[in-house]
């Protein structure tokens, strides 16, 4: 059975246990006539008795203020106003149970559609996982590369800095080199100088032992 029909056969079986019980009370004698029309079923109707020796009950329904019975026996009263109400469930247990397959194939509809929906998701999860896990495999792989990357920008930083330091050497040496040089070329022009004083002196020199040579000849 239906979710929809158990609903129909307890709101049947309520419906037909109050009406037993509302009997039962009739026949036996004695009820309590106000708690019986305080009961839940008869919240829709006013049902009021008129003033005087010829006293009236009458019921008024509720939604349209219409008469629905009227009797100087109040169980009379009672009486139509249960056939009313059990017509009115009557009718609608009908309309209920014409739109019962409706409403069953309905349900299987939308269940059909969940199962579908339920497969497209479990798809969509699995695909959105192993997009997940691709993203994180090339994750790691990007940082890897960035270790890598971050490693031989490291490197080429040292051998920079080794370069110009090298440089920075070598330019001190190429310094000192000129430094030397300029030493070397000042000397070489002290020694030129010093050897063209020395060839002039040789040459007076020269001059003087000629002329003693001549003087002491004569």
């Amino acid at each position: 059975m239906t979710r929809i029909g158990k609903i129909l056969a307890i709101f049947v079986a309520v419906a037909s246990l109050s009406f037993v019980g509302f009997a039962v009370a009739t026949v036996f004698g004695g009820p309590d006539w106000q708690s019986i029309m305080a009961a839940d079923y008869f919240n829709g109707y006013r049902i009021t008795k008129s003033a005087g020796p010829e006293a009236t009950w009458t019921a008024i329904r509720g939604s349209d203020e219409q008469q629905v019975a009227s009797s100087k026996v109040l169980p009379e009263v009672l009486s139509k106003v249960m056939d009313e109400i059990i017509q009115n469930n009557t009718t609608r247990m009908q309309e209920l149970q014409s739109k019962l397959p409706i409403l069953e194939a309905r349900i299987a509809e939308l269940d059909a559609a969940r199962q579908a929906d339920k497969k497209a998701l479990d798809k969509y999860v699995e695909f959105r996982a192993q997009e997940l896990e691709k993203i994180r495999a090339q994750e790691s792989d990007l940082a890897t590369q960035v270790v890598a990357a971050t490693n031989e920008a490291q490197k080429l930083e040292n051998l920079v800095e080794a370069r110009r330091e090298d440089i920075l050497r070598l330019k001190q040496q190429v310094e000192e080199l000129r430094v030397d040089l300029f030493r070397l070329k000042e000397i070489d022009s002290q020694l030129n100088n010093l050897q063209a004083q020395i060839e002039g002196n040789l040459q007076v020199a020269k001059l003087r032992q000629k002329l003693l040579q001549d003087q002491t000849s004569k």
